[in-house]
């Protein structure tokens, strides 16, 4: 069924991905469109109750909750808790905000998520996470609001895609590097892993109708074909992916201060692991997986390790392999930033606040690179 489609549509692989300024310009009110009428909700919300001003929601490092936790638990009553506090802090838009608890129900006058600027987001699995959850939850108890949420949900993802292909990290817009089609937190990586379980219409996502997967099936198609535009070269061709591109340069871009345009290891490695789950890949998606992999067996890191409290790099016979958190883009040097802006090429340069408060070093594409053996025999046999 679906493997035909994404065979078929890989063809277009090479398809000019020229926007027209009308285009830009009708998605782009749309953006502001979609935030005033969040706005207005809560202007009217807090008319309705004689408030005067926004409350906050409980704050948290993730959502409170255990978000893996199997179909059965949505038939129980904390289940069903979780998942009526999780509708109560959907946005109108339909999305849901971060570092929020998902199991305090929202109250009136209340703002839908702790910050501000990150409501709603893709940044930090959020929106992904919730609407994975609406599916379980639907699921288990055959709630129509639950599967109402979920379509709301997948609906604004497919209003915040870029013409192009690509997400930002917040939609509505907001502004800054949140523009930028990020790659950064597994922001792309989230949103196609959940859009092609809708397409599968499998398991916990066995409801979702073929009228959403008809609207789904060509922007996924578009999300996987920016993917391969945005793959980085250098002197040995294909390497990895950047944190963040420019949303109409499509050029990798600078988010944070100390967050360069450089290619991403860790976000490459955990898109990869995704698109080693995709059946019967086309010969250009398996070049494209084929190189990146090549890139870390070139560049990897053996016998060092990042020290988890020293914060620093210490040789270790038989350590690693790791890899740095960036590398320079043609070059592939490691490279590191501070606050300030300032870039190195050694890590001890950086200031201890930073060293401390970011990682530097990642061992996540060794499991990658496992996958990838596994991945290789269905090629081989």
């Amino acid at each position: 069924m679906y493997r035909n489609v994404m065979m078929v549509s890989w063809l277009l692989i090479l398809m000019s991905f020229a926007i027209s300024a009308d285009e830009w310009q009708q998605y782009y009110q749309q953006s502001q469109q979609i935030k005033a009428q969040d706005q207005a909700f809560l202007q009217a919300e807090l008319t309705a109750h004689g408030l005067t001003e926004l409350t906050s929601p409980t704050s948290t490092r993730r959502f409170g909750f255990d978000t893996g936790q199997p179909l059965s638990w949505y038939q129980t009553a904390a289940g069903q808790a979780v998942a009526d506090a999780i509708l109560s802090l959907q946005t109108p838009s339909g999305g849901w905000s971060k570092r929020t608890d998902m199991t305090q129900p929202r109250l009136p006058g209340q703002n839908f998520g702790v910050e501000a600027g990150y409501v709603p987001t893709f940044d930090n699995s959020a929106t992904t996470t919730q609407l994975h959850v609406l599916a379980r939850a639907y699921t288990a108890t055959g709630n129509s609001a639950y599967r109402a949420a979920f379509e709301r949900g997948i609906r604004l993802i497919l209003t915040a895609q870029y013409p192009h292909g690509g997400w930002p990290q917040n939609f509505p817009l907001t502004g800054g590097y949140h523009d930028h089609v990020t790659l950064n937190d597994e922001v792309t990586e989230d949103i196609l892993n959940l859009l092609w379980h809708s397409l599968q219409a499998e398991r916990e996502f066995a409801f979702v109708s073929e009228e959403l997967r008809h609207a789904i099936r060509p922007q996924f198609e578009k999300g996987l074909q920016m993917v391969m535009r945005l793959q980085q070269t250098d002197d040995e061709g294909l390497s990895l992916w950047a944190a963040q591109y420019h949303h109409r340069q499509l050029e990798p871009a600078w988010a944070r201060a100390y967050e360069m345009p450089a290619l991403a290891t860790a976000e490459s490695a955990t898109l990869l692991d995704f698109l080693m789950q995709l059946p019967e890949p086309p010969a250009e998606l398996q070049a494209s997986i084929h190189a990146a992999m090549h890139w870390y067996q070139r560049h990897q890191i053996l016998d060092y390790h990042w020290h988890p409290t020293k914060r620093v790099l210490m040789h270790e016979a038989g350590a690693g392999p790791i890899w740095p958190r960036f590398a320079e883009l043609g070059s592939n040097r490691p490279v590191f930033g501070d606050r300030d802006g300032s870039l190195y090429y050694d890590v001890h340069q950086v200031s201890l606040e930073r060293r401390q408060g970011y990682g530097w070093y990642t061992d996540k594409p060794a499991a990658t690179l496992a996958r990838y053996q596994v991945w290789l025999q269905q090629f081989l046999d």
